[in-house]
């Protein structure tokens, strides 16, 4: 669907297993077009990737006009679709040089899919991504700005569109101030700095890879986690986020069925 516009550049989210779009294991998946040229952010978990498939024909974006898949970082649920996706559009494949060995070798063998002995499909990466690369797609361009935190090779994408700054965080940052799943090996020194990095960009529209987008004012969203990041805690969360790609595999043993189902 449709979820942004400004001149000529379009925003869709196409796959999105916590908005009920795409298999419930998926991120979020957008596409962003300009002139008829596209680049995918973040290709889902690869579990039904036809879901998404048809998301983006209904919205009328043809698999030739994907020129680019871009990872906003190695994770299973944003990642593990990529070998499909770039299969399926000849697209190439850009990720922080960080998480190359995930997509190229190492996999998710820690995941919950693979633990439950379903296998992931390896995929070449075309293009190891920078601090400052720019990506671009048609007559604009996504700038990388690497956040770590949430993983080492996180990334958020910027764009600057008709005086409105853009940005796919990923899971650095969600709406409200929300961030990413963390855990005793997190490095919070490294998150911090990077959320405080994105504070300071002030952005208007934010695509977060879960829970619902901002569309203005995103800025106070970012500002509120970076409020609740330089701040003291007094108690710690165990337990899994409800309706995100690994409490759905807790939850409902049928989606195991669903990996392991040839796509």
């Amino acid at each position: 669907m449709k979820i942004f516009k400004s001149g000529r550049t379009s925003v869709y989210m196409v796959g999105g297993g916590g908005m009920g779009l795409s298999h419930p294991c998926d991120s979020h998946v957008y596409v962003i077009e300009n002139d008829g040229a596209a680049a995918m952010i973040d290709a889902g978990s690869g579990i039904a990737p036809e879901e998404i498939r048809d998301r983006m024909r209904e919205d009328g974006i043809p698999m030739t006009a994907i020129e680019t898949i871009v990872l906003t970082h190695s994770h299973w649920d944003h990642g593990r679709g990529a070998a499909w996706w770039v299969a399926a559009t000849g697209a190439r494949l850009a990720v922080h040089r960080l998480g190359v060995r995930t997509l190229e070798t190492q996999l998710w063998p820690s995941s919950h899919v693979e633990r439950h002995g379903v296998a992931s499909r390896r995929a070449r990466v075309d293009r190891p991504l920078e601090d400052g690369d720019q990506i671009e797609v048609g007559a604009i361009a996504l700038e990388v700005v690497h956040t770590p935190g949430h993983s080492d090779d996180s990334i958020s994408l910027l764009a600057r569109l008709d005086g409105r700054t853009v940005l796919f965080g990923g899971d650095t940052c969600f709406a409200e101030g929300g961030h990413g799943t963390v855990n005793a090996d997190t490095d919070f020194r490294a998150y911090r700095a990077s959320v405080r990095r994105l504070a300071e960009l002030k952005v208007d529209v934010l695509f977060p890879g879960h829970k619902h987008f901002v569309l203005s004012r995103a800025h106070a969203h970012i500002a509120m986690l970076d409020r609740r990041m330089s701040g003291s805690w007094t108690s710690m969360v165990d337990t899994r986020v409800p309706f995100f790609p690994t409490w759905w595999l807790e939850h409902d043993a049928s989606l195991y069925e669903d990996a392991a189902r040839p796509a």
